[in-house]
């Protein structure tokens, strides 16, 4: 069955689990067991096969010395749609106005551990290299590392090593079956995962007191996914990379599983049998730029933040903010948004956090625990940009090196 009829299906499963079961103490037990066990599961094999593809990849372009393009087409894209993405953010922000009531947070605020960047270092080189499969579980930025250095020592430019560079990339074949194997499964994942997302949201006076917020939302997601990152990736291609549309149609099973698992890395695994299989996406590019992408590619996170931080200027009674104030809000949101990755289902929160410490320092504390109560519904919002931006930049990667390899529709996951 289609990955775009059953991850749809699994999400109305969780939904209707919610309804029918929500308040009754052994289901919420379940929940509260399953979801880590879910997610643990989810992200099992993604750095095998990340390091795996990445090695992989590195070693092919090498080969057809087309190493520089995907790599320079990747960072390009990148910074290009996080700074369009950050500025729509502003600019949705100034069409729909609007102040952001997060009320107060009673008792003992829950704390949030961000990433601690004193040991950044230790992301690109460790002591050992098979410590770097041990590093962090959070970022493929220790994996590629390592998988960087062997993919360039496997350039097959001597007949020595023709038969090692073989041996690697049947092994990535072979971690692309695993990971359109994992897609297939993800969808029953995915409805433990939904049903835990709408258990965890309180509609009753959030949706109500922060109206046109959740409007704001809804038409960021839209604008960004159906106008802006569509027309980027024309002009990028010169319109002849093919439809953008069908790239988030062949991709949007992704979307749900980044957006409902609150974590980018578990979207990740069918976001790179998705783009194989249905976007033709080659697999020396997306063996680069997909994980690459869940570093530099978070305009998503970008937007959602710097929407976020202009209605929390505004409900501070900032009303009156400068042009500059609000290009640095845009801009810093853009920059903070790459460091925002080591910090996996908190990335909006990370953002807003750091640029309202330059902006109004005082309050940061109270909005890091008012916040967490719109979290989920923000971390899907950006969650589903990010992947719609990781999706379409590996297909546009991958135009650049090769022609578009149609699929039929017959033939998609």
């Amino acid at each position: 069955m289609k990955t775009w009829i059953t991850y749809p299906a699994a999400i109305i499963l969780g939904l209707s689990a919610n309804l029918l079961l929500g308040g009754w103490q052994p289901y919420e037990v379940f929940l509260g067991i399953a979801v880590p066990v879910v997610i643990q599961v989810g992200l099992y094999i993604l750095f095998p096969v990340v390091f795996i593809l990445f090695t992989a990849a590195t070693a092919s372009l090498r080969r057809y010395k087309d190493t520089i393009l995907v790599f320079s087409s990747t960072i390009l894209w990148g910074l290009v749609t996080t700074l369009f993405l950050s500025f729509l953010g502003l600019f949705l922000s100034l069409v729909l106005p609007g102040e952001l009531s997060l009320g107060t947070v009673s008792g003992n605020a829950p704390g949030v551990a961000f990433f601690e960047f004193q040991s950044f270092s230790r992301m690109f080189v460790s002591e050992n290299a098979f410590s770097q499969f041990t590093v962090s579980s959070s970022s493929l930025l220790p994996v590629m590392m390592l998988a960087l250095v062997f993919g360039i020592a496997l350039r097959p430019d001597k007949e020595a090593i023709r038969p090692a560079y073989v041996v690697v990339n049947s092994f990535a074949e072979a971690m692309m079956r695993l990971t359109r194997i994992a897609t297939i499964v993800g969808a029953v994942l995915l409805v433990i995962l939904s049903a835990d997302w709408f258990a965890s949201i309180d509609l009753s006076g959030i949706l109500m007191a922060n109206l046109w917020y959740f409007i704001g939302l809804v038409v960021a997601v839209v604008a960004s996914v159906l106008i802006l990152l569509p027309l980027l990736f024309g002009l990028f291609t010169l319109f002849k990379g093919g439809n953008p549309y069908r790239i988030l149609v062949g991709t949007f099973p992704a979307m749900l599983s980044a957006g409902f698992s609150g974590n980018i890395l578990f979207g990740a695994t069918p976001l790179i049998a998705l783009s194989q299989r249905n976007n033709g996406v080659r697999k020396r590019v997306l063996g680069i730029s997909i994980p690459l992408f869940t570093i530099l590619g978070r305009g998503g996170s970008a937007l959602i933040a710097s929407f976020t931080i202009m209605h929390l200027m505004q409900s501070s009674g900032s009303s009156q903010l400068s042009l500059q104030t609000m290009i640095l809000i845009a801009l810093f949101s853009a920059l903070f948004s790459f460091g925002a990755s080591f910090t996996p289902g908190l990335e909006v929160l990370f953002i807003v956090i750091l640029v309202l410490r330059g902006f109004m320092s005082g309050a940061t504390t109270q909005i890091q625990a008012s916040l967490l109560v719109l979290l989920p519904f923000i971390q899907l919002a950006a969650l589903i940009v990010d992947t719609a931006v990781i999706a379409i930049g590996s297909a546009f990667s991958s135009r650049i090196v090769s022609p578009d390899d149609r699929v039929p529709i017959e033939e998609m996951m």
